[in-house]
């Protein structure tokens, strides 16, 4: 089976040359991911594996990188590596049935989205919709994928004045958002 690799890296939605002294291997933003789709289709490969190595960043970008990957119609595998959260566990949402995976020292999180914003009134108040919106859309997404509730989906990432709670490999197993742990051997060969 032909695989693609992709790296995603550092914050979601951020410029890798921003944050890398090497950008050239990794993708953080919709459109260096966009770069890579259009790619992976020119070679029609049936599998992409998404190495995953973020503690998060932009919604929106994450979000279109799960859409971008869903619609490849590839066999998408994706493996989380360390600190695993926030919008990184959007595209990690985006792999194939049974194909989420986690290595052992990961730690995962999901929790409600935030902002940062100043503005008068009503500015705020379209805000806190948006932020809400958001939070029943990411919600959605975890509930499609893990077999549970979108209401129980919205409680864990609500746990700790909506921060979310980090969970182990088998803590996340168990709420239904990855499939299984990788071991050194399945790390290099799936």
């Amino acid at each position: 089976v032909d695989c693609t690799i992709i790296d995603i890296e550092g914050t979601i939605g951020v410029d890798e040359s921003w944050q890398f002294d090497n950008p050239d291997s990794r993708v953080a933003t919709y459109e260096r991911f966009r770069e890579y789709v259009s790619q992976i289709s020119d070679i029609r490969n049936s599998e992409i594996r998404v190495n995953i190595r973020s503690t998060g960043g932009d919604v929106n970008d994450a979000l279109l990188i799960y859409e971008a990957l869903r619609a490849t119609g590839a066999r998408v595998i994706t493996c989380c590596y360390g600190y695993t959260a926030s919008a990184a566990t959007i595209v990690a949402q985006a792999a194939s049935e049974g194909c989420r995976f986690v290595a052992p020292s990961s730690l995962y999180l999901i929790h409600n989205s935030i902002c940062s914003t100043e503005g008068n009134a009503e500015e705020l108040m379209a805000e806190v919709e948006m932020l809400q919106q958001t939070d029943c859309r990411l919600a959605e997404i975890y509930a499609s994928r893990s077999g549970r509730s979108e209401e129980d989906m919205a409680s864990l990432m609500a746990e700790n004045g909506g921060r979310g709670r980090w969970l182990s490999p088998a803590e996340a197993i168990e709420q239904g958002l990855v499939d299984g742990v990788l071991d050194e051997h399945e790390a290099d060969s799936i």
